[in-house]
């Protein structure tokens, strides 16, 4: 699919690209953070971010908590 064919699908939806990218991003972290076996900096690599200080606050932009604490209430 070409990038302006998922511009136009994604804006039919009422989403961004961008807002597309988080939603996906977030699913993965949540499913990466279940395996203690994978570091927070790992798992911020995997998921496109240069530094796990980005990825944290991401991901406390999302839920609410820190990576750890989300860690801990799952494992």
């Amino acid at each position: 699919m070409s990038l302006r064919a998922l511009q136009r699908q994604a804006r039919d939806r009422g989403f961004t690209i961008g807002q597309l990218l988080e939603n996906a991003r977030e699913a993965k972290a949540r499913e990466l953070l279940t395996d203690p076996k994978l570091t927070i900096e790992a798992i911020s690599t995997q998921l496109g971010y240069s530094d796990d200080r980005s990825f944290r606050r991401a991901f406390k932009r999302w839920t609410g908590h820190t990576p750890a604490e989300f860690r801990q209430r799952v494992i």
